[in-house]
């Protein structure tokens, strides 16, 4: 009986530790934060020598967790997306179902958010159109150019009733616009005139641009397609192989001059289209600008590297050669003070009692 009462009290006594350690920790979070946070900064490198020892040892354990992860992450991730088709789907066929019942929902919800804050419902549309717009203005530009292309016509009306309706307002603005950028449209008439001289006198016709009308191009897709897509009769087919081809002699090849001259004028033809029209190239001119500035600068660092390693060589052989053929001063005899320059000369000393004076 007191073997238990002694085992209720040591698991009380742990519970009481355990409760108090945590009271510890939650008044302290802070204090403990900064002491843990400050032992990493004072043992980084033992931490990082820790780091480095554990994954040499564990490598194989961890690369095959790692490969766990990827795996259970991939599958976890092909199951959202199926989720997110199956809800697409699902969403789709509820909507087909019910459209007339969505859209009378949406015209009183519409209706009730209009009544209760006009000016919020503006707002909330403009960003909605907003965002759409940024989302698909490429596919709603190039539906409004497919049906351009297929029936200009509306298109054309509306540009010649607007221009019937305001021709004083565009004709000043094109007169402001002509007097701000007067340089830019004499540059751009002085190019195209320089075009259709080159042109001329390459013996192509002007250029002239014309559309095609939506039923003209419809016809003429019809007869492509049933003159290409049509099965031959085996007599059409011998009765083109037996039609004799012109003779080699006939044929003659385009003088390379001629042949140069037009890929150069194509060339010089599209560079000149393409700064016209291309925004970025000014930006990528810049960047090559830049670019040939930094270039020279590193030639002619390494050019004066190059000058200095040059110069210290010459410098070096320039020296040698002159310590060879320099003349030298014969060495001086060794004197009699040399090894004690402050000693008195012996001749100068009266009260010697050695030689003649003795």
């Amino acid at each position: 009986m007191s073997a238990g009462l002694d085992g209720e009290e040591d698991r009380s006594a742990a519970e009481r530790k355990k409760e108090a350690r945590r009271v510890y920790r939650e008044r302290n979070a802070e204090r403990i934060s900064a002491g843990k946070r400050a032992w990493r900064e004072r043992n980084q490198e033992h931490i990082r020598a820790y780091r480095a020892a554990y994954d040499a040892e564990h490598r194989e354990e961890m690369l095959a967790q790692k490969r766990e992860y990827s795996r259970r992450d991939t599958a976890r991730k092909a199951a959202e997306r199926r989720r997110k088709e199956s809800r697409k789907v699902s969403s789709k066929k509820y909507y087909q179902a019910h459209k007339a019942e969505h859209r009378e929902y949406t015209r009183q919800w519409q209706a009730r958010k209009r009544a209760e804050d006009p000016e919020a419902y503006r707002a909330m549309r403009a960003k909605a159109q907003r965002r759409w717009w940024e989302t698909h203005k490429d596919e709603y530009n190039a539906k409004l150019r497919a049906q351009h292309r297929e029936n200009p016509e509306p298109k054309r009306a509306q540009a010649r009733a607007y221009y019937a309706a305001h021709s004083e307002e565009l004709k000043a603005k094109k007169r402001a616009y002509y007097a701000a950028n007067r340089e830019k449209v004499l540059a751009g008439n002085r190019a195209w005139k320089e075009r259709e001289k080159r042109r001329v006198a390459a013996g192509l016709p002007p250029r002239r641009i014309r559309t095609t009308p939506a039923a003209e191009r419809r016809a003429n897709t019809a007869a492509a397609d049933a003159f290409f897509a049509r099965a031959r009769t085996p007599e059409e087919i011998a009765a083109m192989r037996r039609k004799p081809g012109p003779a080699v002699d006939e044929l003659q090849g385009t003088p390379p001059e001629l042949v140069a001259a037009f890929e150069r004028d194509s060339k010089r033809t599209r560079i000149e289209h393409a700064l016209a029209t291309d925004g970025s190239l000014a930006s990528r001119q810049l960047l090559a600008e830049a670019r040939r500035h930094l270039a020279a600068q590193e030639r002619a660092a390494r050019r004066e590297q190059r000058d200095a390693v040059e110069n210290a060589r010459l410098d070096a052989i320039g020296k040698q050669v002159n310590d060879q053929l320099r003349h030298r001063d014969p060495p001086r005899r060794r004197h009699h003070l040399d090894p004690d320059p402050a000693a008195p000369h012996p001749m100068l000393n009266p009260n010697t009692t050695m030689g003649m004076n003795r």
